[in-house]
């Protein structure tokens, strides 16, 4: 996944660096209400300190949170630093979207929240599942760490509430080079919020300035060959990084995290324009199947998912990469916390087939000819 990082706004973030930076938390706090309708916004180091905060507000320690089986490491780690036991749920793999009668059933066996994630920009149906929750007087929490600005039903991804999870990581539609925040919407979301606590400590960030440079330098698709050359970086392995406690976003983070919430409308544009003409390929070439988005929503397409025979090669000089390599279930620190015996068909079929392709604003029109080629081959 790609920086959405530019050469500006690394400028731009200097001063918040050596300021301490209360100025622009202040400030993003206010964009991401207004952006998003929120009620209330904790700014914090990551996406998974954000989904830590708000599992511990919507569960007790030793209570049943129920995850997508097929979803990044990271949601693991924070489920496992709220101290509570995790029920997997099945992903529909034509969709990305949750299998409605696997989470039916994660709730009927005893989970009090769970957790949505929007995979690639592509909308959950988060709607469906908290109508399958409410009835069981259950929490919902939208993990749109990879919302990317798409929507649902008129709705932003990130704005389906009562509460939701954003991430400004490497790669994400609103790239900080770091940072996340968990949002509340209504009374309920409030009241959420002031459960989870406040995250501590409010660094500079003079590190994540450094981090954030070396991904918008080597964000570009001629440059891929490097990092992906690197065993060091694990690039395409699931690597476990264990929660910590909630510390505040960095001020460089959320300086460029403003940056960014600036331009996602014309970023969006851009994603969705090679989205568009890779798609029109992917959908004529042999052995390979398009992800549909479900009924009412526009993807963000922060990466475009295909499904391909398990035979073919990626090419990680192209951006070309598989998806999750395991699913929740085979992720060793979390078998211990594990409860329930559901069967995941769906999960493991995206863990065999599941491609994504790059659609950031970096890629050139060749290359996503080079994308294309790669497709027809």
């Amino acid at each position: 996944m790609s920086s959405t990082i530019s050469a500006r706004s690394l400028v731009r973030a200097i001063g918040p660096a050596l300021s301490g930076g209360a100025r622009e938390r202040a400030a993003l706090d206010a964009e991401l209400r207004r952006a998003f309708g929120a009620s209330g916004v904790a700014l914090t180091d990551s996406g998974t300190s954000a989904l830590a905060m708000a599992l511990r507000s919507t569960t007790p320690a030793g209570g049943i949170v129920a995850l997508p089986a097929y979803a990044c490491v990271d949601v693991g780690a924070a489920a496992l630093f709220a101290s509570v036991r995790v029920m997997l749920y099945d992903i529909d793999p034509n969709t990305l979207s949750p299998d409605l009668e696997s989470v039916e059933r994660a709730l009927d066996n005893g989970a009090r929240t769970v957790v949505v994630a929007h995979l690639y920009g592509y909308p959950a149906d988060v709607p469906g599942v908290r109508a399958l929750a409410g009835a069981r007087g259950a929490a919902v929490i939208e993990d749109a760490a990879q919302g990317a600005w798409g929507s649902l039903s008129g709705a932003r991804l990130g704005a389906l509430g009562p509460l939701s999870v954003l991430s400004f990581g490497r790669g994400k539609g609103m790239t900080g080079g770091g940072g996340g925040a968990l949002l509340g919407f209504g009374a309920h979301g409030r009241d959420a919020l002031a459960l989870a606590g406040s995250p501590v400590g409010a660094p500079a960030g003079v590190r994540t300035l450094a981090v954030a440079a070396a991904q918008w330098a080597l964000g570009r698709p001629a440059l891929y060959a490097m990092p992906s050359a690197i065993p060091a970086l694990h690039l395409g392995e699931t690597i476990y990084h264990p929660a910590h406690e909630p510390r505040a976003i960095t001020a460089v983070s959320a300086s460029l995290v403003r940056a960014a919430l600036a331009r996602a409308d014309a970023d969006l544009m851009v994603r969705t324009r090679h989205a568009d003409v890779i798609a029109s390929a992917a959908a004529k070439a042999n052995s390979v199947r398009c992800i549909t988005a479900i009924a009412g929503s526009s993807p963000g397409y922060l990466r475009l998912p295909i499904r391909v025979n398990g035979a073919r090669r990626v090419n990680g000089t192209l951006g070309i990469s598989r998806g999750y390599p395991e699913t929740l279930a085979e992720l060793p620190e979390l078998r211990a916390s594990l409860v329930g015996g559901e069967k995941l068909p769906g999960a493991l079929e995206l863990q065999r087939s599941l491609v994504t392709l790059p659609t950031h604003a970096f890629l050139t029109s060749r290359d996503v000819e080079k994308i294309i080629r790669w497709l027809v081959d």
